[in-house]
C-alpha cells in the first residue's frame, strides 16, 4: 500500500522538540497514524494523517517506523480523500520521500 501526504512544510524547531522527546522517552520506533482510502488509479492507497514532525524526528534518529492504518473519520475515499486533505503541497510518497531535506518523490 502506497501512502502518500502532501504537507511539505517542516518546521525544524519542532522536530528538534520531537527528537528531544524521542530520546528522553527511550523510543526504539514510532508510529504514524495513516487513513486507508483504497484505490487511487489502481494503487491500494492511505494518506499519513498526523506525525510528519514525528516522522522526521524519527528519520534523523534511525528510529523504526511504524504505520497505522485506520478507516478515514469522514468515509471519503479515493481522489475525494485525497482533494478533501490536500495540504500544502503535491502528494508524495511518504516512505521513499524526505520532506525534511526538502526531497519529493511526487505521485501527483
Amino acid at each position: 500500500m502506497m501512502i502518500v501526504s502532501s504537507q511539505h512544510y517542516i518546521n525544524d524547531e519542532i522536530v528538534e522538540s520531537k527528537k528531544e522527546q524521542l530520546i528522553a522517552s527511550g523510543a526504539t520506533y514510532v508510529v504514524i497514524p495513516c487513513w486507508e482510502i483504497g484505490e487511487v488509479n489502481g494503487e491500494p492507497m492511505a494518506i499519513q494523517m498526523d506525525g510528519h514532525h514525528t516522522l522526521a524526528a524519527a528519520r534523523e534518529l534511525g528510529l523504526e517506523i511504524r504505520y497505522d492504518f485506520e478507516d478515514a473519520d469522514d468515509d471519503l475515499t479515493g481522489e475525494d480523500a485525497l482533494e478533501a486533505h490536500w495540504m500544502d503541497g503535491d502528494y508524495y510518497n511518504v516512505e521513499t520521500s524526505d520532506p525534511a531535506v526538502e526531497y519529493f518523490d511526487l505521485v501527483f
